[in-house]
């Protein structure tokens, strides 16, 4: 600092207190406790210890995870494998379908006519309810559920071949026996079955349940000549599955014969063996009654309706 008098130059210096870095209270003193290491105690041992095991445990997670990503994989295939399954059988049914044949045999339906053969075709919504109810009751139960295959029903069928050595009946859904009455033989073999069970996934694709169950209850054969359960009710009653139609409808107990005669036309027929025709009805009314379809009631009411079968010239 420079002060300027008069005739003199007078040089001071002036010192200005800096602030303490601590104050001596505040001055780290040497203490020989707190220079040895420190030794934990069994408390802080024990605490030491479980924290170590806590931070080790992410190292195997890891593990679980590929385990948990290994079920989700599993699961996701198992899912997808039936389903692709059987779009890849749907696409290849087309292969083995009469296109033109399945044209006509729609529009004979719809137009409810009366066929070069004598065959009278009949709409679903036309005929009385029971009747599919009772088809589906003996020969396919799960057919609404299933996509035209039933695998607890193939399953079912192989068991019985294997174990038993015998045909197992049930193997083929309603789908499956339309597929083989429209478009196959009847010829038991391996390939035949694979066919009929893509062109089963290729019509339900295509078609309706009501669509299969009508075309279904127009084509297949109930014995004596007779194809269609129209031509069937007028065979051996005398009526028709009509509501309202030029003649009686047929009851229930009428309709359980019917059905019944599916699978095997002939040995069940009720013009040639009523007993075992009767047999049959029952075995389809209790299947009826233990699915919840027909109540007690209504099953003894039909085991008590009289049948009247048709009398026909022999030879037909």
């Amino acid at each position: 600092m420079k002060k300027q008098r008069k005739g003199h130059l007078v040089q001071a210096s002036v010192f200005m207190p800096l602030p303490a870095q601590e104050t001596i209270a505040h001055r780290k003193v040497p203490n020989a406790a707190q220079d040895e290491p420190h030794r934990p105690t069994k408390k802080e041992s024990t605490m030491i210890h479980e924290q170590t095991e806590t931070i080790a445990q992410p190292a195997h997670m890891p593990h679980r995870m590929k385990w948990k990503r290994w079920v989700i994989y599993s699961l996701i295939i198992a899912i997808l494998t039936p389903i692709i399954g059987w779009v890849g059988m749907a696409a290849t049914g087309t292969a083995w379908i009469d296109q033109g044949k399945l044209i006509t045999f729609r529009e004979q339906i719809a137009q409810e006519a009366n066929t070069a053969k004598g065959q009278h075709m009949v709409q679903l919504e036309h005929m009385a309810s029971f009747i599919p109810q009772e088809l589906m009751a003996i020969e396919d139960h799960r057919f609404k559920l299933h996509p035209g295959i039933d695998p607890i029903g193939l399953a079912r069928s192989v068991w019985i071949n294997v174990t038993k050595q015998q045909k197992a009946q049930g193997g083929s859904t309603i789908t499956m026996q339309l597929a083989r009455n429209l478009f196959l033989t009847h010829d038991k073999t391996f390939s035949r079955k694979m066919k009929e069970m893509a062109i089963a996934a290729n019509l339900e694709w295509n078609f309706s349940k009501q669509e299969i169950l009508e075309m279904y209850l127009n084509k297949v054969y109930f014995g004596h000549g007779q194809y269609g359960i129209e031509n069937a009710a007028r065979y051996y009653f005398g009526k028709t599955t009509r509501v309202n139609g030029d003649l009686p409808t047929v009851n229930k107990a009428e309709a359980a014969i019917l059905v019944g005669l599916l699978k095997a036309p002939e040995r069940y027929s009720p013009a040639k063996n009523m007993k075992l025709a009767l047999q049959r009805q029952h075995v389809v009314l209790k299947r009826m009654k233990d699915l919840g379809w027909m109540t007690e009631a209504e099953r003894q009411a039909a085991l008590k309706t009289p049948i009247g079968v048709v009398i026909h010239n022999k030879g037909k």
